[in-house]
């Protein structure tokens, strides 16, 4: 447990969740994986962890679904509302579609091999619609061939909480470097939560299951680690300071996606996130 200077952050927090994943061999057609989660940072009443539904010691080939369902919890003594962060690391290989054909770059005619070369992500995420499915990234397809990756979350319906997607960075060299994941390279996902999250509940997942895209054209070392990292950030009802907001943070009425931009300008200029 880590605990921050009252100078600095007086009620804001946050934790951190890493999703270690071994790949092995030159070719990524094997991973094992093995989660590590930093699982408590408090300050004063206002605590939170990240739990997850994660089978480690897992050994996984390419295209194959391993269940990983993060959600965060209230385990302090007041409501707080809570914002995630999703990096998906990404790296220059050839990717290939769910029949194992070759994935063209977007706005490319490939004429050589390598011409199909393009940094991307290298994980799909995927939600079971708890309460409700949305996509950043749907995928395309002919048939019954899915030509692309896809990242979808469970979404805030009328009548249930859920997420609510805010932001996004795309390559941007963050958090840890990583051997073999060029340096570090991450597409990182910025999400709030439509409502307030009562003392000893949890949100609903993120998301529900991680898949390894095939990837060929790459050379990746025994032991690198390919990780999907995920921050949660809280706010307490009294630091927000804020009036004409569309939502109360209820589910009855939550919060909109205007809304919790606007909460999470608090939390920036409190530092409590990038």
């Amino acid at each position: 447990m880590k605990t921050l200077t009252p100078h600095k952050l007086k009620k804001p927090a946050l934790i951190a969740s890493l999703c270690a994943l071994t790949l092995i061999g030159s070719a990524a057609a094997f991973l094992t994986s093995r989660d590590l989660v930093y699982n408590t940072f408090s300050i004063a009443a206002v605590d939170l962890e990240i739990e997850e539904t994660f089978d480690e010691d897992q050994t996984l080939s390419a295209g194959q679904i391993i269940q990983k369902q993060p959600r965060i919890k209230n385990t302090g003594t007041v409501s707080q509302l809570f914002f995630a962060e999703v990096s998906v690391p990404c790296m220059e290989a050839t990717f290939l579609d769910s029949v194992g054909q070759r994935i063209a770059p977007d706005g490319v005619t490939p004429v050589k091999a390598e011409d199909y070369l393009q940094t991307a992500q290298i994980y799909n995420l995927l939600a079971d619609a708890t309460p409700s499915r949305l996509s950043i990234t749907e995928p395309v397809t002919d048939g019954d061939v899915t030509k692309n990756w896809e990242f979808s979350y469970n979404a805030a319906a009328a009548d249930a909480p859920g997420w609510i997607y805010l932001s996004q960075r795309e390559h941007q060299q963050t958090y840890t470097k990583v051997q073999g994941m060029q340096d570090g390279v991450y597409d990182t996902y910025l999400f709030g939560y439509s409502a307030w999250v009562t003392p000893g509940q949890a949100t609903v997942p993120l998301f529900d299951r991680l898949q390894l895209r095939s990837i060929i054209d790459a050379e990746i070392a025994d032991g690198t680690l390919g990780q999907v990292q995920i921050r949660a950030y809280t706010i307490q009802a009294d630091e927000l300071e804020l009036s004409g907001l569309t939502g109360s943070g209820t589910a009855a009425s939550p919060y909109t996606q205007d809304d919790l931009n606007r909460i999470c300008t608090i939390l920036r200029n409190k530092q409590t996130m990038p």
